[in-house]
């Protein structure tokens, strides 16, 4: 059996799987660059006094300075991109999961996941799937339902937390109390990647649940 001949839900199953697969390549990839980072901290450096001569320059520059800081510089850059790219795999694979489960329990049948894309790559939400996905039924039998539901709730509260520190942050004066709530609801809300990746992951064992009748069915001599 070649792929062009694999039946649906195999070739649907493969597809979520690859959305995992990327959403744990792009957190080890950010995990990376933070550590990287980390050791450019101008808090852990300790900078060296020498000095360099450049022609037309009224300050001599500071070489090991430079270094440094261009390193970390350029490290910041790259952790917030590698940040960028983990959240966007990790919430293309809970959208795009939870997605299929849905059309798999409406009796569809998808061979892939479909998800939209900007013109820079960026994840689509569906309209009918935002701002998260809703609380899926069919699943009562299913033995990790409560789990999948926590870990729905989880990504709801970090996604309710990012839109009230925005909403926030765009007043034109805040009270101490306020500002301290915003900073508070931002904390919050960098939760978002991992909760959204833990979604992702109880909805794939979701879906093999829910295609059980339709293997037994394909199976079936």
């Amino acid at each position: 059996m070649t792929r062009t001949t694999l039946p649906w839900f195999e070739t649907l199953t493969d597809s979520v799987f690859a959305l995992g697969a990327a959403a744990r390549e792009t957190h080890t990839a950010h995990q990376a660059a933070q550590a990287a980072a980390t050791q450019y901290d101008l808090d852990r450096v300790r900078l060296l006094d020498g000095e360099i001569t450049v022609p037309g320059s009224f300050t001599p520059p500071r070489p090991h300075d430079r270094a440094v800081m261009g390193i970390g510089q350029a490290l910041q850059e790259c952790r917030n991109r590698m940040e960028s790219l983990s959240t966007d795999a990790a919430l293309s694979y809970a959208y795009g999961t939870a997605w299929a489960i849905l059309l798999v329990l409406d009796g569809q049948e998808p061979p892939r996941v479909e998800l939209g894309l900007t013109a820079e790559g960026h994840l689509t939400i569906p309209a009918e799937l935002a701002p998260i996905p809703p609380a899926i039924k069919g699943l009562d039998r299913w033995c990790d339902n409560a789990r999948f539901d926590k870990a729905r709730q989880r990504w709801w509260e970090c996604d309710s937390a990012g839109e009230y520190a925005d909403a926030l942050s765009d007043q034109e004066y805040l009270a101490d109390h306020e500002a301290t709530e915003m900073h508070q609801a931002y904390a919050e809300a960098r939760g978002l990647t991992d909760a959204a990746y833990a979604y992702g992951v109880l909805a794939e064992s979701a879906l093999h649940y829910a295609l059980l009748g339709t293997r037994a069915r394909h199976n079936r001599p």
